[in-house]
């Protein structure tokens, strides 16, 4: 209470002393009393009730525990609000803010966080959308560990003209906007074996999908031409760069904050990162000949995981229909390899394993704690002057 009424008088004497202050322009040939601190000079300016002058900006440290999800190639539905909420994992942030001008602040944080997905969590044989079947099929898996370094903009709809100490007690909504880098490292557990019945030294451990290559990328690439009425199509796959594992996102969000005292406030927010990459998942485009991954058997397992385990016979179970069917083809090894009709094989031009042309979202939920750091936010010089004649 001490505390209080000392907070009080103190904002009272700035109140008092900035309507003081525009008495004085009944006499325009009178130089204004008081001067506002601004960009470290002092200027003259008699409307200085609510000026925002740089003692006003403050730092601010915070904390936010919050749920992470994902949304890419291995979700329920191609829309970036498709969540599978059975994979939500923890997401741990710390953030220093600066308050630049009324309603503006500036955040820099750091975040760690997992995403995960897999496709055989469907119920394929009562979908609630009808690619649930293909997914099922293709039964890909993964998980990534996140760790993010972003620099956001924060912009309150309700502005505070005052000092911090006077920001209003009630809900405050802001949307959030910026620019993030993260790094991110897919994995998947290897099955007993590959394709060609060759067993894995890596069995039910996780590894790492990036450095396998799993959709031909460090590979040489091989051209297949495919005959279309009169006409011949050549297409090229494989070959080419990995990703990177250091990539760039775009956080957009909005949030609602609570003043609970002068020096603390909680928050809720919401924040999807959209990302300049679509293998957060390692999926992305194309099955590859399997035969161009050669003596990389692990490679070769992660790559097309629809039949592993003897996994076929308990897929024609459940699921019926033409694409079931068994297709064997020659590889660019020599070797022979059978797959589901139109899953990795050379029937079809495009041999879908992922959607390229959509990039992949994680998205960021949940509470903030942030506490105001003491001893930055004062009255300007005149107006402490006049608090020391009161004091005395």
């Amino acid at each position: 209470m001490k505390y209080l009424k000392i907070l009080f008088f103190t904002t009272t004497l700035c109140v008092l002393a900035s309507d003081f202050s525009f008495a004085q322009k009944d006499n325009p040939t009178q130089k204004p009393k008081y001067t506002v601190y601004s960009k470290n000079k002092y200027k003259q300016n008699p409307k200085h009730t609510w000026s925002w002058f740089s003692r006003k900006r403050y730092y601010s440290v915070g904390l936010g525990i919050n749920a992470m999800n994902y949304f890419g190639d291995i979700t329920p539905q191609p829309s970036f609000t498709s969540l599978d909420i059975k994979f939500t994992r923890i997401n741990f942030s710390a953030y220093v803010q600066r308050r630049l001008y009324p309603g503006v602040t500036g955040r820099l944080a750091f975040s760690y966080g997992r995403i995960k997905g897999e496709d055989a969590s469907v119920t394929p044989d009562r979908p609630r959308w009808e690619h649930n079947q293909f997914r099922y099929i293709r039964n890909l898996s993964f998980r990534s560990d996140l760790y993010e370094l972003s620099a956001i903009g924060v912009f309150d709809f309700t502005k505070n003209r005052g000092v911090f100490y006077q920001r209003p007690k009630r809900v405050i909504p802001y949307i959030t906007a910026g620019v993030a880098v993260f790094y991110h490292n897919p994995e998947a557990v290897a099955p007993s074996e590959d394709q060609l019945g060759n067993p894995l030294a890596e069995a039910g451990e996780w590894v790492k999908l990036q450095p396998l290559g799993t959709e031909g990328q460090g590979y040489d690439s091989y051209t297949k031409n495919y005959r279309l009425t009169a006409d011949t199509l050549s297409v090229t796959y494989a070959g080419g760069r990995r990703y990177s594992k250091v990539q760039i996102a775009f956080p957009l969000g909005f949030g609602l904050r609570y003043k609970l005292s002068s020096r603390w406030d909680i928050a809720f927010e919401v924040s999807y990162r959209f990302t300049l990459t679509d293998y957060l998942d390692d999926v992305s485009k194309s099955y590859v000949d399997l035969g161009v991954f050669g003596d990389n058997n692990l490679a070769r397992a992660m790559s097309d995981r629809s039949r592993e385990g003897g996994r076929a016979g308990a897929v024609r179970s459940i699921l019926t229909g033409d694409f079931l069917g068994d297709y064997t083809y020659t590889g660019i090894d020599g070797r022979r390899y059978t797959t589901f009709t139109g899953f990795g094989n050379d029937q079809y031009i495009d041999n879908i394993r992922g959607n390229v042309t959509d990039r992949d979202v994680y998205i960021v939920t949940g509470f903030h704690v942030s506490y105001i750091m003491p001893g930055q936010v004062r009255c300007p010089e005149p107006f402490k002057r006049i608090f020391r004649r009161h004091r005395l």
